[in-house]
This record gives structure tokens, C-alpha cells and sequence, in this order.
């Protein structure tokens, strides 16, 4: 019993501790501008994630994700027309987003993307979400 017990209280604790909010992941004060090219796009719940690649100045190439907003709100901006299809490997993307708190990671949440050439909302009306402060970091 008591065994079954301890594990209903971490299956609830993780549970909890699982969904967080951005301020703990990102820094929100601070954007960054990221092109590179997508490798992966998962459109599921509950944040849909792009994966993709940023060459440097000297040709190196980093593995970046971005996590956009969460699913349901996506899904209320479908006026925008985002589907699973939305986004293909090898497109070609800009993305003004905030980095991650951990420094080593390649991961930052997206606030404005644009793919091959042509503007995205990604959320919250026709505009999408109110960009971030401009921190030093962009």
C-alpha cells in the first residue's frame, strides 16, 4: 500500500512539475535572431516544436528548437491556416525568439517567425503575440 501510494504522489508531482511557465525557461527580456533551415516540425500538444539548423559565420552548423505557443492557441488562430503541414523540412526560416536560461542549449521560445519569406502569426488574434522586450541580447 504504501508503495502504491508514494507512486500516485510522484505520478502528481511530475505531473505538476511538467507543465511550467515560460519565465522559468526562457528569458523573456531578451530576444535573439535566428535564420536557418527546418529539419523537423512536430505540431503536437502541447507546445508544437521546430527543429532546425543556423549555420555560423564560419559555416559551422548548430541544431536549434524553438517551442512556439501552446497548441490550443494555434489552433484558435487557425485563420492562419497552421496544420500539421504548415511547416516541411528544408524551409527556409527567420525567427525573432527568446533564448533559453540554460547558456550551453540551442533552444528559445519563438515570438515572431517567418518562413520562406512570408510572415507567420503565430497566436493570440491576427497579429499574433505581443513581441518580448528587446533585450541585449538581440
Amino acid at each position: 500500500m504504501t508503495h502504491r501510494l508514494f507512486a500516485l504522489v510522484l505520478i502528481f508531482s511530475l505531473t505538476a512539475f511538467g507543465h511550467h511557465g515560460s519565465s522559468v525557461s526562457y528569458f523573456l527580456d531578451k530576444t535573439i535572431t535566428l535564420e536557418g533551415t527546418v529539419t523537423e516540425w512536430q505540431y503536437t500538444n502541447p507546445h508544437p516544436q521546430i527543429y532546425f539548423d543556423v549555420k555560423d559565420k564560419d559555416g559551422a552548423t548548430a541544431h536549434w528548437a524553438t517551442e512556439l505557443l501552446p497548441t490550443t492557441v494555434m489552433l484558435r488562430n487557425m485563420n492562419a491556416g497552421w496544420s500539421r503541414d504548415s511547416i516541411k523540412p528544408r524551409d527556409h526560416i527567420v525567427l525573432v525568439c527568446n533564448p533559453s536560461r540554460v547558456a550551453t542549449a540551442k533552444a528559445c521560445l519563438a515570438r515572431e517567425l517567418t518562413i520562406n519569406g512570408k510572415p507567420r502569426p503565430l497566436g493570440g488574434g491576427p497579429g499574433g503575440p505581443a513581441p518580448a522586450g528587446r533585450g541585449a541580447g538581440q
